[in-house]
C-alpha cells in the first residue's frame, strides 16, 4: 500500500508540472500569433482598454481559424455534465480573465463538439445576462456575440428561443448604439442570423420593441459599409413575406421615420461610386419598392420627396447602353439573366417603383381576399388616379428617361417594364394620350417613342415586347383626338424640339412602312426587305388594321384624303393615298400569299368610302378604277363545282368589288358628287350587266370562308376569313344595293324602304333580271345579224315573200339554238350527276378506310399494355375520327345542296323548253311538216328530260340510302369501340390494383421485419446506455474519491515532513484499496463494452485529466 501511495504522489506531481508547462507554451504562442485572441496570464493583468481608435472602414479580420474538427461529420460527443460545468464556469467566473477563458472554451466546444439542444437553451440566457452585466471589454463582448452567432447558426430553432427570452431583442438592439465598431458589427450580424432563423416572428418582435425599427434605420447611416449593408439586408427581409397588417405597419414606420431619405442617400453614393452594378444599391431599391407597394400613404410620402425628379433620371440613364456601343442590339428576353446583368436588375427595380407610384394597388388580388383597409386604398387610388398621373407627367426628365429605356434598353425585359410604365401613365387619360404623341427619344437618331412602338407592333414576328408596344398603342389609338392629330401630322408635321432636325411622325412611319412593303410585293422583291412573301403579308395586314382604325368618322376620313400617295408631293384628286391603295389592288399578283393583302386593302377601301362623299368621288370618277372593279366582277366562273382555292379567291374579289360599287351607289346623292345613280348603273350595265353584278353578292355569301364567321381575321394564307360584323355589313350592302336598283328603275328618289320584304320588289327584281337576260340575248342577236345585214336586204328587195321566209328561218334558227343550249345544259347536268356519284363513291371509300383504321386502332389498343396514357391516346384518336365523320356529313350535306341546285336548274330548263315549245307552235302553226318535226323534237327532249329526272331520282335515293347506311355503320362502330375501351380500362385498373396490393403487402412485410430488427437493436443500445450511465456514475464517484485522496495525500505529505515514523491512517489505506477494486471493475466493463481500444483511450483520457496512472502497473 505504501508503494501505491508513493506512485500516486509521484504521478500527481509530474502531471501538475506537465500541465503548467503546456499552459505556458500555449499562452506564449497565442501572444505571439497575429490576429488571434490571447488569454491573459493571470487574473491580475489589466483588461484591454476600450479606447482604441475607431476604424474608418471595415475592421480587419478577427475570426479565429477553425480546426479540422469543425466538420460536422467529425464532431465529438461531449457529456452533458461537462457542458454544464463549462457553462457554470462561464456564468460564475468573477474575474475578467476567467470569463474570457470560459468563453474561449465554450467557443471551442461549439465548433468541435456535437451539442444537444437542451444545452443551447441553458447557455442563451447566460450569454444575454452577461451582455448586460459584464464590463464593456471589447474583446469579451465580441467573443460573446460571436458565440451567440454560432449558437443561432448551429440550430435555426435557437433563434425562436432567443426571441422568446424577455428583453432579449431589446438587449441586442441596444448594443448597436455602442461606439465601437467591434461591437456594432457582430451585433448587426447576430440580428441578421436571428432573422434568418425565424423570419416569421422577427418582424413582430421588432415592432413590439419600443425603438427597434428606429435603431435599425440609424444603423443604415453607419459609415462602415459592412455594418450598413447588413442593416439594409435586415430591412429588406422585414419587408418580404409578412402578413398584410405587419407589412403595412413596417411600411408606414419606415416611411415616416425618414426611411426614404436614408435609403436614397445610400443609392446616391453607390450610384456615384459603383453605378448600377452595386448590390447595395439594388437592395436599397428593393426596400423602397417593398415600402411603396400597395400602400397609398407611403406612395404619397415618396411623391412629396425630391428624390423622384432628381435621382430617377440618373438611375434610368445609367441603365442605358454606353455611347461607345452604337450598334447595340437589345438582348432577347429568354437570354436575359439577372445574375449576369446586375445593372438590368437595378433598372427594373427603379421601373417597379414608378409602376407602384402610377399603377393601381392590389392589381392581381381577388376582391374577396382584401381586407377593409386594402379595399379603401383601392378606392382611394381610383379616385386620385388622374392626379397621380398628372404628378408624374409633370416630371419631363423622368418621362423622357423612361422613353429612352423603352426605345434603347439593354434587355427586352427592361423595355417591356418601361412600356408598361408609359401605358399606365396615359391609361384612361385623354390629355396624356395626346401628350404621348410628342414623347421623344434623343439617343442616336431622334425619333418619337410611339414610332418605335409602331415598328414593333407591325413587325412580322410576334414577341412579348411587341405585345407591350401594342398595348401602349391601343391606348392612344382609341382616342378620337389622337387619331385626328396623327392624321394631321402626316401632311403637316409638328415643329421638332430644339437643336434637332425633323422627326418623322408616327403616321408617316405607318404610311411609309405600308407603302414600302406593298411596293416590294408588287415588284416581287420582298427579299430586299429581309422578308418572305408570307411575312410581308403579315406586315401589310397589321398596317392596314392600324390605318383602318384611324378612319373613325367622316372628319378622320377627309383628313386621310389629304395624305398624298407615296410617290406624290401633294394630295390632289387622283394622287391621294386612297388612289394608291386602289392601285396596289390592281397591280398585286394574285396568289395564295397575296390573298390576305387583297382582303386587307379592300377592307381599307370599304371603310374609307363608307359615309365619305369625297372618297366616293375619288372612286366613281376614276375610269380605270371602275373598269377594274367591273372586270373583276365579270371574271366570276359560271360554276363553283371546282372548289379550288383560285376560284374561291376570284369569287371573293368579285364580291368585294361589288360591295365597293354598292357602297358607292348608296352614297351617291347627286349634290356633292356630279354623278347620279342612273349613270353609275348604266355604266355597270354596259360593262357587265346587272345580273352578274347582283350575282356577285350571292356567290360570295355561299363560300365556306364567308359563312364561317366565328373566327377572327388572320394572315396565314387562306385562313383569312371575315368577322361577324363585316358579314352583317356585307349582307346589308347586298340587300340595299338590290333595293336601290329597284328604286332607281321604279322612279323613287331614295332607297329608305325596307329591304327584301316587299313582294312587289321581288317581282320587279325578277322582271329586271329577265329584261337583263333578254337584253343580253338581243345584243348577241344584233351582233350576229349585223354580219349578214346586206345579204338579207338584197333578198328582201328581190322577193316580196322573203320576209315571211326569213322570219320562219330565223325562228327555226332560234329554236335550234335554244335546243343546243338545252342539250348543253342537260349534258352539264349529266356531268354534274356523274361528279356527284363519284364524290359519293370517294366518300364511301374514305369512310370504309376510316372504319378499317378504327378497327386496326382497336386491335392495337387491346394488344398494348394497360396504361392510362395509351387509353388517353385512343380517346384522342376517337375525337379525330368523330371530327372526320362530321366533315363527311358536312360534305354530304353540301352534295345534297348541289343536287337540289341541279334539280332547280332542271326545272328551269323544263320551263324554258315549255316556253320555246309554245313560241314554236304559234310561229309555224300553218306548216305541218315543221310542226311534226317540232313535235318530234319536243317528244325527244321530253323523253330525255324524263330519263334524266329518273336518273336523278335514282341517284338521290341511292345517295340517301348510302348516307343512312354509313351513319348506321358509324354509330355501331362507335358504340362497339366505346364498349371495348371501357372493358380495357376496367381490366387495366384491376391489374394495377392487384399489382399495387401485392407491392403494398411486400412493403408492409419488409417494414414489419425492419421494425422488429430496429426494436431489438434499440433495446440492446438502451442496455448498453444504461451500463455506460451506471459506469459513468461510478467514474464520477471515483473522481470524487480521487479528490479526497489528493487532499489526504497533501495532508500526509505534511505529516511525513513532520515525522517519518507515523503510520498512514487506516482510512486512507481502506480508501485506496476500494479505489483499486473499483478501477479494476470499471476496466473490465469497458473491455466488455468497447474492447481493448476503448480501455486504452480511457487510460489516456484519465492521464490527460490528471488521474493516477497505476492501472497498468497494478495489472
Amino acid at each position: 500500500m505504501i508503494n501505491i501511495m508513493k506512485r500516486f504522489v509521484e504521478s500527481s506531481v509530474s502531471q501538475a508540472l506537465h500541465e503548467g508547462t503546456q499552459d505556458a507554451d500555449s499562452a506564449a504562442s497565442a501572444a505571439t500569433e497575429p490576429g488571434t485572441t490571447s488569454a491573459p496570464f493571470s487574473a491580475l493583468d489589466p483588461p484591454r482598454s476600450n479606447d482604441r481608435s475607431t476604424p474608418q472602414g471595415a475592421p480587419p479580420s478577427r475570426e479565429r481559424t477553425a480546426s479540422s474538427s469543425s466538420d460536422p461529420t467529425m464532431r465529438r460527443t461531449v457529456p452533458k455534465a461537462d457542458l454544464v460545468m463549462a457553462i457554470e464556469r462561464f456564468q460564475y467566473a468573477m474575474l475578467l480573465a476567467e470569463r474570457k477563458t470560459a468563453v474561449t472554451q465554450l467557443q471551442k466546444l461549439w465548433v468541435e463538439a456535437d451539442i444537444p439542444d437542451d444545452a443551447h437553451r441553458l447557455i442563451i440566457p447566460v450569454i444575454l445576462n452577461a451582455l448586460v452585466t459584464d464590463p464593456r471589454d471589447t474583446e469579451l463582448m465580441e467573443a460573446m456575440l460571436e458565440l451567440m452567432q454560432s449558437i443561432v447558426s448551429t440550430n435555426p430553432s435557437n433563434a425562436s428561443i432567443l426571441l422568446q427570452e424577455p428583453h432579449a431583442l431589446d438587449t441586442i438592439l441596444g448594443l448597436m448604439q455602442d461606439p465601437s465598431p467591434w461591437i456594432r458589427g457582430p451585433t448587426v450580424q447576430l440580428i441578421k442570423k436571428v432573422q434568418d432563423g425565424d423570419s416569421a416572428s422577427f418582424a413582430t418582435h421588432i415592432l413590439a420593441c419600443q425603438e427597434g425599427l428606429r435603431l435599425l434605420l440609424e444603423v443604415v447611416e453607419d459609415k462602415r459599409e459592412h455594418i450598413r449593408d447588413t442593416a439594409v439586408q435586415i430591412l429588406l427581409s422585414m419587408t418580404l413575406n409578412q402578413s398584410p397588417l405587419t407589412l403595412r405597419h413596417v411600411q408606414q414606420f419606415l416611411a415616416f421615420e425618414d426611411g426614404f431619405t436614408r435609403l436614397f442617400q445610400i443609392v446616391d453614393l453607390e450610384l456615384e461610386g459603383h453605378g448600377l452594378d452595386s448590390a447595395v444599391l439594388v437592395d436599397c431599391l428593393h426596400v423602397i419598392v417593398n415600402m411603396v407597394r400597395n400602400n397609398t400613404m407611403s406612395q404619397s410620402l415618396l411623391r412629396e420627396t425630391p428624390f423622384v425628379p432628381v435621382l430617377f433620371p440618373l438611375l434610368l440613364d445609367a441603365g442605358l447602353p454606353s455611347p461607345d456601343q452604337p450598334n447595340h442590339h437589345p438582348a432577347p428576353l429568354e437570354d436575359d439573366d439577372e445574375g449576369n446583368q446586375p445593372s438590368s436588375t437595378g433598372l427594373r427595380t427603379t421601373l417597379d417603383i414608378l409602376l407602384c407610384l402610377v399603377g393601381p394597388v392590389y392589381p392581381n388580388t381577388p376582391p374577396e381576399e382584401l381586407d377593409e383597409v386594402a379595399r379603401r386604398d383601392q378606392t382611394k387610388r381610383q379616385e386620385e388616379r388622374s392626379a397621380v398621373q398628372a404628378h408624374l407627367a409633370q416630371l419631363p426628365d423622368v418621362v423622357a428617361a423612361v422613353g429612352e429605356v423603352a426605345c434603347h434598353g439593354v434587355t427586352e425585359a427592361d423595355r417591356m417594364h418601361a412600356l408598361q410604365v408609359l401605358h399606365l401613365l396615359c391609361e384612361d387619360n385623354e390629355a396624356h394620350q395626346l401628350v404621348a404623341l410628342t414623347w421623344t427619344s434623343m439617343t442616336t437618331s431622334p425619333s418619337y417613342v410611339l414610332s418605335m412602338c409602331l415598328r414593333l407592333d407591325v413587325h412580322h414576328e410576334e414577341t412579348p415586347l411587341g405585345a407591350s408596344a401594342r398595348t401602349l398603342l391601343d391606348g392612344v389609338w382609341h382616342n378620337d383626338l389622337a387619331k385626328i392629330s396623327i392624321l394631321q401630322h402626316i401632311h403637316a408635321p409638328p415643329p421638332p424640339p430644339l437643336e434637332t432636325g425633323p422627326i418623322e411622325p408616327v403616321g408617316q412611319v405607318l404610311v411609309k412602312t405600308m407603302a414600302t412593303t406593298l411596293d416590294a410585293m408588287v415588284q416581287q422583291s420582298t427579299a430586299t426587305l429581309s422578308l418572305t412573301p408570307k411575312d410581308a403579308a403579315k406586315v401589310v395586314w397589321k398596317c392596314c388594321g392600324r390605318w383602318r382604325s384611324l378612319l373613325h368618322n367622316s372628319e378622320c376620313k377627309q383628313l386621310a384624303l389629304r395624305v398624298p400617295a407615296p410617290h406624290a408631293t401633294q394630295a390632289v384628286s387622283g394622287s391621294c393615298f386612297l388612289n394608291a391603295c386602289v392601285q396596289w389592288v390592281m397591280e398585286l399578283p394574285r396568289s395564295k400569299a397575296t390573298y390576305p393583302v387583297f382582303i386587307a386593302l379592300f377592307h381599307v377601301i370599304l371603310c374609307w368610302v363608307h359615309g365619305c362623299g369625297p372618297a366616293i368621288h375619288e372612286i366613281v370618277t376614276s375610269i380605270p378604277t371602275l373598269t377594274f372593279l367591273c372586270t373583276t366582277i365579270g371574271h366570276i366562273s359560271t360554276s363553283l363545282s371546282g372548289g379550288d382555292d383560285a376560284s374561291h379567291v376570284e369569287v371573293e374579289l368579285a364580291g368585294l368589288s361589288a360591295m365597293v360599287l354598292g357602297v358607292c351607289l348608296d352614297g351617291l346623292d347627286g349634290k356633292i358628287i356630279p354623278l347620279t345613280k342612273e349613270q353609275l348603273l348604266g355604266l355597270i350595265t354596259r360593262q357587265i350587266g346587272l345580273q352578274k353584278f347582283t350575282d356577285a353578292f350571292g356567290r360570295m355569301q355561299q363560300l365556306a370562308s364567308f359563312q364561317n364567321s366565328k373566327r377572327s381575321g388572320g394572315v396565314d394564307g387562306m385562313s383569312a376569313v371575315y368577322d361577324k360584323g363585316f358579314v352583317q355589313w356585307f349582307k346589308h350592302v347586298a340587300d340595299a344595293t338590290r333595293v336601290g336598283i329597284l328604286h332607281v328603275y321604279m322612279g323613287n328618289g331614295t332607297s329608305s324602304a325596307a329591304v327584301g320584304d316587299d313582294s312587289r320588289s321581288k317581282a320587279y327584281m325578277d322582271l329586271i333580271r329577265m329584261q337583263d337576260e333578254q337584253l343580253e340575248a338581243l345584243r348577241d342577236q344584233v351582233t350576229h345579224l349585223t354580219t349578214r345585214g346586206a345579204t338579207s336586204s338584197c333578198q328582201a328587195t328581190k322577193n316580196p315573200l322573203a320576209d315571211d321566209l326569213a322570219a320562219a328561218h330565223n325562228q327555226i334558227a332560234e329554236l335550234k339554238l335554244a335546243q343546243d343550249r338545252n342539250e348543253t345544259r342537260i349534258r352539264g347536268l349529266t356531268t354534274a350527276n356523274d361528279l356527284v356519284e363519284r364524290e359519293l363513291q370517294r366518300k364511301d371509300a374514305a369512310l370504309k378506310k376510316l372504319l378499317h383504321a378504327e378497327a386496326a386502332t382497336t386491335t392495337t389498343t387491346l394488344e398494348m399494355a394497360p396504361a392510362l396514357t395509351d387509353l388517353s391516346k385512343g380517346l384522342h384518336r376517337s375525337e379525330e375520327q368523330e371530327l372526320r365523320v362530321d366533315q363527311l356529313e358536312n360534305d354530304v350535306r353540301r352534295l345534297t345542296r348541289q343536287l337540289q341546285q341541279k334539280e332547280d336548274a332542271l326545272d328551269a330548263a323544263r320551263a324554258t323548253i315549255d316556253m320555246l315549245s309554245a313560241h314554236q307552235a304559234i310561229a309555224v302553226g300553218h306548216k305541218e311538216e315543221q310542226e311534226h318535226a317540232t313535235s318530234n323534237d319536243n317528244d325527244t327532249l321530253e323523253r330525255r328530260v324524263e330519263a334524266l329526272e329518273k336518273e336523278l331520282r335514282e341517284a338521290h335515293d341511292s345517295h340517301t340510302m348510302t348516307v343512312s347506311t354509313l351513319v348506321a355503320r358509324h354509330e355501331q362502330a362507335t358504340t362497339q369501340w366505346q364498349a371495348d375501351a371501357t372493358n380495357n380500362l376496367n381490366q387495366a385498373l384491376q391489374s394495377q390494383a392487384r399489382d399495387l396490393a401485392i407491392a403494398h403487402e411486400t412493403q408492409r412485410t419488409a417494414w414489419h421485419a425492419t421494425r422488429i430488427k430496429m426494436e431489438t437493436e434499440l433495446h440492446r443500445l438502451e442496455n448498453v446506455f444504461d451500463q455506460l450511465h451506471h459506469e459513468s456514475e461510478k467514474r464520477l464517484q471515483l473522481e470524487a474519491q480521487v479528490s479526497r485522496l489528493e487532499a489526504v495525500n497533501a495532508a500526509h505529505d505534511r505529516v511525513v515532513d513532520n515525522s517519518h515514523d507515523v503510520e498512514p491512517p487506516q482510512e486512507v489505506l481502506m480508501l485506496v484499496g476500494s479505489l483499486e477494486i473499483q478501477c479494476r471493475s470499471f476496466r473490465d466493463v469497458l473491455e466488455q463494452v468497447l474492447g481493448p481500444e476503448g480501455v486504452s483511450k480511457a487510460l489516456q483520457l484519465s492521464q490527460d485529466r490528471g488521474a493516477v496512472p497505476f492501472w497498468s502497473s497494478s495489472c
